[in-house]
């Protein structure tokens, strides 16, 4: 994450850190309460304690970026290039990333099959919000509007975020394996 700004930048390679997150990344460390965790304040929590961090890392799909272009095209022509979400991660090939529920693991893999050591557990989806709008906006400076279009356009397809589970070092051009836990809904 650069200085002032969401966007990130693409590398060749991230390390991640198990109960820290992607090293070098503003989301990374500890987590302290405030005012987004409505549920936990209600309950009688104080802001300022340290909670779990489920924003170590996050991953869009590069189709699904593709998805938000195309829902943004009154706008002209406007791309949501990689890094302007401010995800540490573009992933390629796993339908419906968003929609992956909690606790379904990423493992990876070297281009020749040996597995990496790096797992990342999926927390769920990382809702859109005005931010990475005005990164957009910033881009695009020919679409007035577009920072304000950008939540509805992105619902659903945000990507997700999570925990890391296992420390190691991703590489681009790894393949990605998602494990994907049973399902039951909870009715009791």
């Amino acid at each position: 994450m650069t200085h002032g700004s969401i966007a990130t930048t693409r590398v060749q390679k991230i390390q991640v850190v198990r109960g820290h997150g992607v090293k070098g990344d503003g989301h990374a460390g500890a987590r302290l309460c405030d005012a987004r965790e409505k549920e936990l304040l209600a309950f009688g929590f104080a802001k300022g304690i340290e909670i779990a961090n489920h924003r170590e890392f996050s991953a869009v799909s590069v189709e699904e970026l593709e998805a938000i272009s195309a829902a943004l095209h009154a706008f002209g022509p406007v791309s949501v290039p990689y890094g302007a979400l401010g995800e540490n991660l573009g992933l390629a090939g796993i339908p419906k990333l968003t929609e992956l529920p909690p606790r379904t693991l990423l493992f990876f893999r070297k281009p020749g099959g040996q597995p990496r050591s790096a797992v990342l557990a999926v927390w769920g989806e990382n809702t859109p919000c005005i931010a990475p709008g005005e990164e957009l906006q910033r881009l695009h400076p020919h679409a007035p509007g577009l920072a304000s279009a950008f939540p509805k356009a992105a619902a659903g397809r945000r990507g997700i975020v999570g925990s890391v589970y296992a420390s190691g070092v991703i590489h681009e051009g790894d393949e990605v394996v998602a494990k994907i836990p049973r399902q039951r809904i909870y009715d009791p």
